[in-house]
């Protein structure tokens, strides 16, 4: 829709008093989101418009800039006073300066440099005057403190009108027989009384649950030698700070029970640790909220914090008037309701891979950030520094959503599991072998709703899309094979990287077809969880396959691999990780060597090695596929290299083969 002229911005005549009272900074352009050749115009009606604009700048200018008492730019001086107080050492640097300003709204500003990634400052005017000029807004009051009555309050209206709502059908707890019940809750009781672990004795109760860094420190656990004593008397003193905090929170939610992970399990009993991590997916999923300690590192670190003021900036206009405009630390956490994507606390325990599990299925969390408190539910999100109480995207929802869909088709289920997964191999864990079973919670959902045998990280009713991961690998990063089996190497929990699935659009996903058949599975188990730790798998397919030559070359210190075909141009793979040339024990290829994924002790060099490519899938006119070396584990069988894409030309004389991937 056209502009209307009246919301234009209006020419300057030249010579006009006006203009020389507003002449327009080159470098800042007096942080008016109008009038500039980048300006964007978002008309939502006839008579409102809202301009906003990007400004990337650079740190020199900045830094070199004649501060207002110099007779410099007086809004290059809010800049420049905003940045001094929240980026330390910026004028020595040399990067960009993204500076987003939006009509009647906050000013955001960002650096470049992996020393402030994830960093912003707002900039702002004091809502108790008026704005220093016209497109500057006012900014949601954040209290400064983690433990004030206003941020309790305003977790108990978040959680209160969860419970209440009519329109949280999917928040709603599930019936009682189907229930998944703690073994243990720390009873927090009142201030008075001892704090204790009891044992649930089958019988439900009302609790919270406690989602955290364990850090590499030392953490207070549960163990076969001191349990009973935890559960006479725990005095307040000696629980870390962070569980001081939550049992602070759990009394002025006005409840009486938590759940903490390190003392409601028997950490060195080996069977109760596999019974109750088993249940962990449910256990967070029943609890009245989590409270996720999004920035505390560890035990010892406070959830209820301190938190940074804001700084105040005084800003003087061209008539000598004096105004105060604020600057405070900002997270970009928000949900993007365009693209789908729930909100991004950030903090240590983003990082942690236990820890999204404990976020998709939670119903209701409260995350304690370093800049505020964030809540979640299955239906809906909140922030403390917005007043909006928009239905947006969230991460309790993601299963939910997906389930809803299903209907007439699982694929939705599928997708949500993929994404999931995506985000999970970013994750760090303490322990290498809880790949597997620190993800199990929610493969269990999944396989409740799809019906579908689970196979190591990969489902049976899927099984095509979920063989084609690919390696995220950054050219600054070398990933080697393990040292230590922890999955087969079909399966992405088979190695330590961030992985992708192909996202087809909506024509592509019509014309996918897969083009193997799966002939049996088996999966040893070493535990009790039936979707937990592996210790072996393999998978009988039969589908159509070429043999082809795996090439090795190194360019500016990276390894890049390449399949030669006859028949068609060299086809450049997506690599599981680096690899090397190995002796092939094996009678199934005429020569002596085979490919293998390289472990970190392996010394690097260039092969050009016979391999095997099968054609797992089809999306119209190309086919995606695997590249397969000859098993060292297993005779007779094939482990997975990496992954490829091609057109169909070459793949005219593929053979029909029965082969085991392991």
């Amino acid at each position: 829709m056209p502009i209307p002229k009246s919301l234009r911005p209006k020419r300057q005549t030249s010579g006009s008093s006006s203009q020389a009272r507003r002449k327009l900074c080159r470098l800042c352009h007096n942080l008016d989101p109008r009038g500039h050749a980048s300006s964007v115009y978002h008309t939502e009606s006839s008579k409102v418009a809202t301009t906003s604009l990007t400004l990337v700048l650079d740190t020199l200018s900045l830094s070199r800039t004649k501060m207002p008492a110099e007779g410099g730019c007086r809004f290059c001086g809010v800049l420049v006073h905003a940045m001094d107080a929240f980026f330390e050492d910026w004028r020595g640097s040399r990067q960009r300066v993204t500076v987003d300003i939006k009509e009647k709204g906050s000013i955001k500003v960002g650096i470049d440099g992996e020393r402030w990634t994830g960093e912003l400052v707002e900039i702002y005017a004091g809502a108790a005057s008026r704005a220093p000029w016209p497109t500057l807004g006012i900014a949601h009051h954040i209290p400064t403190n983690a433990g004030s009555d206003d941020t309790f309050n305003f977790a108990r209206r978040c959680i209160r009108d969860c419970l209440t709502s009519s329109k949280h059908t999917a928040c709603k707890p599930p019936s009682k027989s189907g229930s998944v019940l703690p073994k243990r809750l720390l009873d927090v009781g009142r201030v008075a009384a001892p704090i204790r672990l009891i044992d649930t004795q089958g019988k439900p109760f009302q609790y919270v649950t406690l989602s955290h860094c364990w850090g590499t420190g030392p953490v207070l656990t549960a163990t076969k030698s001191n349990w009973q004593k935890l559960a006479s008397n725990i005095p307040f003193t000696a629980l870390p700070h962070l569980f001081q905090d939550a049992i602070i929170i759990t009394r002025q939610l006005g409840l009486r029970y938590i759940w903490i992970d390190s003392l409601c399990i028997i950490q060195d009993s080996t069977r109760d640790w596999e019974t109750e991590s088993i249940k962990m997916g449910g256990i967070y999923e029943n609890s009245y909220v989590t409270l996720s300690a999004m920035s505390s590192r560890d035990s010892s670190t406070h959830c209820l914090v301190e938190r940074r003021k804001p700084i105040k900036i005084t800003y003087e206009n061209t008539t000598g008037k004096e105004f105060a405009i604020r600057a405070r630390k900002f997270a970009d956490h928000h949900p993007d309701v365009n693209e789908g994507a729930p909100a991004k606390p950030d903090g240590p325990l983003s990082t942690r891979a236990w820890a999204l599990q404990e976020h998709v299925l939670s119903t209701r969390v409260l995350h304690y950030t370093a800049t505020e408190l964030l809540f979640e539910c299955k239906t809906s999100y909140r922030c403390e520094c917005s007043s909006s109480r928009r239905t947006y995207p969230t991460t309790p929802s993601l299963i939910p959503k997906a389930i809803a869909k299903k209907k007439g088709s699982v694929d939705a289920v599928w997708d949500a599991w993929q994404h999931v997964v995506e985000q999970y191999s970013k994750r760090e864990l303490t322990v290498p072998s809880d790949k597997l079973p620190a993800i199990s919670g929610i493969a269990n959902k999944i396989k409740d709703v799809s019906r579908s045998s689970y196979i190591a990280g990969l489902w049976k009713g899927n099984l095509a899309s979920d063989l084609l991961w690919s390696a995220s690998h950054t050219p600054s990063t070398s990933a080697y094979a393990l040292e230590t089996y922890r999955a087969p190497t079909f399966s992405w929990a088979s190695l330590n990287t961030p992985i992708s699935y192909y996202a087809p659009d909506t024509d592509e996903r019509e014309t996918f077809r897969s083009t193997i058949s799966l002939l049996s599975s088996s999966v040893a188990l070493t535990g009790l969880n039936t979707l937990g730790t592996v210790s072996s798998a393999s998978l009988k397919l039969r589908g159509p396959c070429l043999f082809a030559l795996l090439c090795s070359s190194q360019r500016d210190s990276i390894w890049e691999y390449t399949v030669l075909i006859k028949g068609t141009s060299a086809i450049r793979i997506s690599h599981d990780c680096l690899l090397c040339e190995d002796d092939n024990t094996t009678d199934s290829m005429s020569t002596g060597k085979t490919v293998r994924r390289a472990q970190l002790s392996t010394p690097m060099s260039h092969f050009k090695t016979p391999v095997l490519c099968l054609s797992v899938a089809r999306y119209d006119t190309w086919f995606s596929g695997l590249v397969l070396g000859v098993s060292g584990r297993a005779s007779g069988a094939w482990e997975r290299l990496g992954t490829f894409a091609a057109g169909m030309e070459g793949f005219d004389k593929t053979e029909e083969k029965e082969i085991v991937l392991v």
